[in-house]
């Protein structure tokens, strides 16, 4: 089975809020997901985690505690699975070098951001490798999503 890399265009939400949406979605499914990205967005993704969802808490922890290998969501700086993850999101991070054990990747990148311009390289970097299959999707005006490539 091809690596699925999911490049997603944040043009109506930030990245951040996407990812929280994203994360309950993982939760919901039974799986397990590793989030990377800088610590900084990282920390602020950490406390959206424990407000944004008012009726509902998703359980996760930053990378460096005793028990990430037990948590669901683990936010890290470093694309290594110690979860068990086989979802990798990237929050405003690019495409990691390595991406062994993940069944799926989710790029985010915001609209003009750094990112936006990283994502375009990576999309054309990956195109010609056969072990996987790339697609991007847009947001809509509703703030859905619509596959654009």
């Amino acid at each position: 089975m091809a690596l699925d890399i999911g490049f997603y265009h944040c043009t109506r939400a930030p990245a951040a809020e996407v990812a929280v949406r994203l994360c309950a979605k993982a939760l919901e499914s039974g799986g397990r997901l590793l989030i990377v990205g800088e610590r900084a967005r990282l920390e602020a993704l950490d406390k959206a985690l424990w407000t944004q969802v008012a009726d509902s808490f998703l359980p996760h922890a930053l990378a460096g505690g005793a028990y990430d290998s037990e948590q669901p969501i683990l936010l890290s700086e470093t694309a290594e699975p110690v979860n068990g993850a086989k979802l990798l999101l990237s929050l405003e991070a690019g495409v990691p070098g390595a991406m062994d054990g993940f069944d799926r990747v989710l790029n985010l990148f915001e609209d003009g951001s750094p990112a936006h311009e990283r994502a375009r390289l990576d999309w054309k970097a990956l195109g010609s490798r056969e072990e996987l299959t790339r697609s991007y999707w847009q947001q809509n005006e509703r703030g859905g999503w619509e596959k654009r490539g």
